[in-house]
């Protein structure tokens, strides 16, 4: 009997290993981030629409966007805009936050959109350090340098701790300074 409880320790103790080394191996590769992707209570790939609006409000809808419909919502100064796009079961897939009330918000739809409860100066990044207008110097010393580049104003993250989708966290910059998040989980 002791001969097996020694296998199975030894196994046990291997499995651990393998898992934890493969974590850290993960959240060493440049360009990466170890966090779930979320903005505002909503996390992308598992926040659903009805939670949304728990959250937010009812927002502006707009049911021909994405799989299952798009959300609009603007904060109370009007300064920035929120936009989740549903996936499949209406889970979030994409989450954005950028600078200046979207065009495509009509001005007769503005205070429908307007969401006590979205602050745009919130956090993101490592302890919610970065916000809307940090700089890029101040992107990078926070995450570190992008898995990739898609110009120099538009900087790249891959999450490595999803459960299931690739997940991407994209940053994009006007005049030096975060204009523009995107949280994404991939099909």
């Amino acid at each position: 009997m002791k001969p097996i409880l020694l296998v199975l320790g030894v196994l046990a103790l291997g499995l651990i290993s393998a898992i934890t080394g493969s974590v850290e191996a993960r959240t060493q590769r440049k360009g990466t981030v170890c966090w779930p992707l979320h903005f505002a209570g909503v996390t992308v790939g598992l926040t659903d629409d009805p939670q949304v609006q728990r959250l937010l409000g009812r927002g502006i809808f707009r049911p021909d966007e994405a799989h299952t419909g798009g959300r609009y919502f603007v904060d109370a100064k009007e300064t920035a805009t929120l936009h989740v796009e549903g996936g499949v079961d209406s889970v979030v897939e994409v989450l954005t936050v950028h600078t200046g009330v979207d065009p495509t918000i009509k001005p007769s739809e503005r205070n429908a959109a307007i969401s006590k409860w979205f602050d745009p100066q919130e956090g993101f990044g490592n302890w919610h350090a970065l916000h809307l207008g940090s700089s890029k110097d101040e992107v990078a010393q926070n995450l570190g340098q992008p898995e990739s580049k898609v110009n120099v104003n538009k900087w790249v993250y891959e999450t490595t701790c999803s459960c299931e989708l690739p997940e991407y966290l994209t940053i994009s910059f006007k005049e030096g300074r975060v204009s523009r998040l995107e949280l994404s989980a991939e099909e």
